[in-house]
């Protein structure tokens, strides 16, 4: 009987609340239609994963809609005071109105407060946030969704989640994605557009704000960033994909060692702070002492939030994190990539590993070092030709318009506004 039972709740889950879903979605649209205006939310859960601005600024432009922005970071990490206090810094800045707490003091109920018919949502994941933001709540309205990151990724956790198929609508980067998503999602992709991806209306963008620190000594160095991943723990399923646990005191010394030739920014990944609190060979104080000596050195600087300008303004990148093999090659500028085994190197699609092969590949110091001398300041780069073509290849958004305005127009034929 309960093996009958968890048939029937799989069928369920897997199939049948798919159509029942798709169908609400249907009576929605016949009832927005009679509508005049319809209500969008975009939920805000990091800075760093912010990229819905351009879409927003179209519909605040556009009679046809009212878009609101909620503050919606996790509630699970520990830095949440200070990932809210980031978001309100950044639109403050931008001179953007938005949602923050509601009247009691806790995360805003975003139905209750602004009955959203669209919602945006930042991250593909239930249980991410407060119960009352929460995509498991939400699915009779709406739900939208443009990747966070490019996927480079061809499992199910990148295009098969509850998410993915009770979602309105998936904006997605290319055709390729499409395909992916064709093949594993249970729906079949069924609500999937290609619409390009939505930073790179900014990676595109005519200027770029400088956000290097400006030398002692007002001499141009060259700029190298370096970004690592968060997953420094291994599990039962994957070794680690971050390489900071051996590169944390070695960077360091580079970064000494090239004060007078390199700039360099630490990028970590948002998370990595919250793993490096709980390592038993880190905790918190080891950790707060690291980032402060990246912010103190001449030559160095922590960069947590925004990446867009922190990329277009620089010379070259270090990293293990996955959006990133894609997101760098906007700027067609050199990148190596860190894998110190091959076991973690992770399950890709056809479009990650066309652009995981136009990295120079890092294992050990002595890989490092040559790209540092060799490629960044000697201007060896033999990869550049392909990098450019990938670049017209895969990165610029179909129909030569702008990613939001692609998304815009889906939205207003598919509501018939």
């Amino acid at each position: 009987m309960n093996i009958f039972k968890k048939a029937l709740n799989y069928i369920w889950l897997h199939a049948w609340k798919y159509r029942v879903i798709e169908r609400q979605h249907q009576d929605y649209i016949a009832q927005l239609r009679e509508r005049k205006q319809v209500n969008v939310v975009f939920t805000a859960i990091d800075v760093s994963l912010w990229h819905y601005h351009k879409l927003y600024e179209l519909m605040a432009a556009d009679a046809r809609f009212n878009p609101s922005i909620v503050l919606t970071p996790c509630t699970s990490h520990e830095n949440y005071e200070k990932e809210m206090e980031g978001l309100r810094h950044y639109f403050d800045n931008l001179g953007i109105n938005y949602v923050d707490l509601g009247e009691d003091g806790k995360p805003a109920d975003i139905k209750k407060q602004l009955n959203p018919d669209i919602i945006f949502y930042t991250q593909p994941y239930e249980y991410l946030l407060a119960d009352n933001q929460d995509c498991r709540f939400c699915y009779d309205r709406l739900i939208c969704y443009i990747p966070y990151a490019f996927w480079t990724g061809a499992g199910k956790l990148s295009y098969d989640l509850h998410f993915h198929n009770l979602a309105w609508r998936l904006y997605y980067s290319n055709d390729m994605h499409l395909k992916d998503a064709q093949r594993t999602a249970t729906n079949h992709g069924r609500n999937v557009r290609v619409t390009g991806y939505p930073n790179a209306d900014l990676f595109l963008s005519a200027s770029h704000h400088d956000v290097w620190k400006m030398m002692e000594d007002g001499k141009q160095r060259k700029r190298l960033i370096w970004a690592p991943h968060h997953t420094i723990w291994r599990k039962a399923t994957f070794s680690p994909q971050s390489n900071f646990l051996w590169m944390a005191d070695l960077m360091l010394a580079i970064a000494h060692e090239y004060k007078d030739k390199i700039q360099f920014a630490f990028k970590p990944h948002p998370a990595l702070l919250t793993q490096l609190y709980k390592h038993p060979d880190w905790g918190k104080k080891r950790a707060d002492d690291y980032y402060e000596q990246w912010r103190t050195m001449t030559n160095t600087q922590v960069e947590t939030g925004d990446f867009i300008d922190l990329f277009m303004t620089s010379d070259a990148m270090i990293h293990d994190c996955g959006s990133f093999r894609v997101e760098y090659h906007y700027t067609q500028n050199p990148v190596m990539y860190m894998l110190k085994s091959k076991l973690n190197y992770t399950i890709q699609n056809d479009f990650g590993k066309r652009a995981q092969d136009l990295h120079y590949i890092g294992q050990n110091e002595a890989d490092i070092r040559y790209f540092i001398d060799d490629v960044v300041l000697g201007g060896l780069d033999p990869m550049r030709p392909q990098r450019e073509q990938f670049f017209h290849d895969c990165l610029l958004p179909p129909g030569g318009k702008n990613v939001a305005q692609n998304v815009l127009d889906d939205i207003v034929e598919s509501l018939n506004l």
